[in-house]
């Protein structure tokens, strides 16, 4: 009998699991909304059954719950995945309810709150910044004014939306007519430092694969990610061990159980700062760059480990160097091009995409969601994939005058 899974969500940076359910041969229930589940149901033939989210609830963590378990009900998987964060207090509840593998309801409750994540890393003695959860920007106003610069972040968003470093005075005026009706929020303390993330698969709560990723972002206010480098405990083990160490103390904090996490933090001196974590694949085609980066499909290792089989180790293989790089506009305009018929033919260029298409208006990146195309990478050395880095950061896009 074919063995079957129910993902939950599955936006184009979540495909790599519906192309290894299918060469594993998995029946495969989709919850998504119409259109969505419309056309993968047409693009993979593994997709069985659907469920339909309603289009005005996607954004809501509760819009996927009551379709997820209708789904899981009427097929009763092997197993059952969460794709993005959205999608994990849905999924949670599904493998708690139906005794499947899976991260847990706490670890998955954590994962959605940035608030529960800071109190359950104090407790645990972890490297954090100081912090202030507030119902509003305004009722921090004296706790933000004794440690300029601060972060503020929202509890519960991703890709960087809603992230803000606040400098001075009057920027921390600024943020609070902007933002002051938006709550609660975190107002942290702002760490300096190269920003890392760690991905971990964990079965049973031990880590049995870590990777370390370096991370290129525009720095302040907002922190957009530009470009991942992967796999960078190759060229620094010593970083890479702690962040092993750091993983399998999250995972213990958290009370994660099975699947796969992540956790973001910056380097001071010797500290590893957590900045976040999350218990789900991390995005910007990281799983890709990673599988790419091993020569392990991590998509499919995600699935096995959601249908509780056990963790296999993989081959040694001779290493590539790959990450994910993200162009984006440097100035308000147009778009006319993102100049992919140039880019997307050099060497080291593994895939690409356009986010963005001509016609649409654009400017200089406030959350993920403003970059305009990727590209995923594969080299052979580390500074083949740092000269690519900086060659595609170089790109401007043809924009209207």
């Amino acid at each position: 009998m074919s063995r079957s899974v129910v993902l939950i969500g599955a936006a184009p940076m979540a495909e790599g699991y519906l192309q290894a359910a299918e060469r594993l041969g998995l029946r495969v229930g989709l919850v998504e909304t119409a259109e969505r589940a419309g056309t993968l149901r047409e693009r993979y033939g593994c997709v069985v059954d659907t469920a339909e989210v309603e289009s005005a609830a996607a954004g809501r963590d509760d819009g996927w719950i009551r379709p997820t378990e209708e789904l899981v009900r009427r097929m009763q998987p092997d197993g059952v995945l969460a794709s993005s964060e959205i999608h994990v207090l849905a999924g949670a509840m599904a493998q708690e309810k139906h005794r499947l593998p899976g991260p847990g309801l706490d670890a998955a409750a954590v994962s959605r709150d940035k608030g529960q994540q800071r109190f359950r890393f104090a407790a645990a003695g972890l490297a954090q910044p100081q912090y202030l959860k507030t119902s509003r920007l305004s009722g921090a106003a004296d706790w933000a004014a004794a440690r300029l610069p601060v972060v503020v972040k929202p509890l519960n968003r991703a890709g960087s939306d809603g992230v803000e470093r606040i400098g001075g005075p009057a920027e921390w005026a600024d943020a609070v007519r902007r933002r002051g009706a938006e709550g609660p929020l975190l107002v942290e303390e702002y760490v300096e430092g190269q920003e890392f993330s760690w991905e971990g698969l964990v079965t049973d709560g031990r880590v049995c694969f870590g990777s370390l990723t370096r991370k290129l972002t525009t720095g302040a206010p907002d922190f957009v990610e530009l470009a991942h480098f992967s796999g960078h405990e190759r060229i620094d083990p010593v970083l890479g061990a702690a962040a092993d160490t750091l993983g399998q103390a999250v995972a213990d904090a958290v009370r994660m159980r099975t699947g796969v996490m992540f956790v973001e933090f910056r380097t001071r001196g010797d500290e590893l700062v957590i900045m976040e974590m999350a218990v789900r694949a991390p995005g910007d085609r990281c799983m890709d760059a990673m599988s790419l980066a091993y020569g392990r499909d991590l998509f499919a290792e995600v699935l096995e480990l959601g249908m509780g089989s056990a963790f296999r180790e993989g081959e040694e293989r001779e290493p590539r160097y790959t990450g994910s790089c993200f162009l984006v506009a440097d100035r308000a305009g147009v778009l006319r091009s993102a100049g992919e018929d140039t880019w997307s033919a050099w060497p080291g260029v593994a895939r690409y995409g356009v986010d963005a298409a001509p016609g649409a208006t654009v400017g200089p990146p406030r959350s993920s969601a403003d970059r305009l195309a990727w590209a995923l990478l594969d080299c052979p050395g580390p500074e083949d994939l740092a000269d690519l880095v900086d060659r595609l950061r170089a790109v401007r896009p043809v924009l209207a005058p």
